[in-house]
């Protein structure tokens, strides 16, 4: 009888270790059933089975940069379309044709607003199938920057405007995003400044919603201090910030974190990034404005330096690819 109580005894605090342990886990990143609304989606480019295979598992919206005249991302257009996906493009620096080598600026660097509007005209009769539009890719980078988006906020405004108008007087019902992208962490006061000034020459006019890029590193998870707050305080407050100053929708067209480790951090791994993934749908998802989330990529590319894919480069899935299809299916809108 003894031996029965020391065995009982002793299954109760297997348990009980067990649930602190999972107690744990859950507090650190999947605390509940996530509800949400909001789309989520993926950054893709073309070339690779990769598209095919998010489709499959429920992921059906990506986001890349426009290219005139170029069969890869026709064709990459016409596959997601036909699977009954859906592209933002992105009009910006590659749809213009600008050469960036060796981190300047090569070729077709004094473009000008003409240019830009010819070039919003061909994209979108090129690409009818985009109906979501986003206004550059993150205009306050000085990599980015050449020809008339120089970093003044008046001349966003103007390429904004104009590329508005183009748009809507072929697509009515096109989404055009604007921001292309603010930078959320750390909350920097250079870009809110940059973008107040944009929404005060009247962009709200020409923008159906702005988007922002929240990129957490060199931090894995939303619940490590970085002197300021944590991750997840510091995600709010920016995104507070631009809601209170636009009163628009958001789109997260970037976020996400890599798997294996580089320069700007340690400790990030596949179980990391999975666990920052559902951590960064929970904290979206808790805010009704915010409408799209687009992790940062789909797959893996070492060429960066960091492999931020939610697939492997050989296309096998990660831990995180399984996660994000898995609370991709549960959205309401599939």
């Amino acid at each position: 009888m003894a031996k029965i109580f020391l065995l009982i005894a002793i299954a109760a605090i297997v348990i009980a270790l067990a649930a602190i342990v999972i107690f744990a886990y859950l507090m650190n990143g999947k605390n509940q059933e996530i509800k949400y609304s909001q789309n989520l989606c993926v950054n893709a480019q073309p070339g690779s089975n990769a598209v095919s295979i998010a489709i499959n598992s429920g992921i059906s919206c990506f986001r890349d940069d426009v290219y005139l005249n170029d069969s890869s991302f026709s064709g990459f257009v016409s596959n997601v379309t036909q699977e009954g996906g859906s592209i933002t493009g992105i009009i910006d620096y590659d749809t213009l044709g600008v050469v960036i080598r060796n981190g300047t600026c090569a070729s077709m660097c004094n473009w000008t607003l003409e240019q830009w509007n010819t070039t919003v005209t061909k994209a979108v009769e090129e690409y009818p199938g985009i109906k979501t539009w986003e206004i550059w890719n993150e205009p306050l980078v000085p990599l980015f920057m050449s020809g008339y988006e120089n970093g003044s906020a008046y001349d966003y405004y103007e390429m904004i405007k104009s590329a508005y108008y183009i748009i809507k007087s072929k697509q009515q019902n096109s989404t055009i995003i604007c921001f292309g992208g603010a930078q959320i962490f750390p909350p920097s006061q250079e870009q809110l400044s940059f973008y107040a000034k944009v929404w005060s020459y009247g962009a709200a006019k020409y923008c159906d919603a702005i988007s922002v890029h929240a990129y957490s590193l060199p931090f894995y998870n939303m619940n490590q201090q970085t002197g300021e707050g944590n991750v997840a305080q510091l995600f709010n407050y920016s995104l507070s910030q631009y809601e209170s100053l636009t009163g628009k929708p958001i789109y997260v067209t970037e976020t996400g974190i890599p798997s294996n480790n580089w320069t700007y951090g340690q400790n990030f791994s596949e179980n990391n990034q999975a666990r920052f993934l559902y951590q960064d749908v929970a904290l979206f998802s808790s805010h009704s404005y915010v409408k799209a989330i687009y992790w940062f990529n789909l797959y893996g590319n070492t060429g960066y330096g960091a492999d931020f894919g939610l697939l492997n480069p050989n296309l096998t899935p990660k831990q995180s690819f399984i996660e994000y299809s898995s609370l991709s299916a549960k959205n309401i809108f599939h």
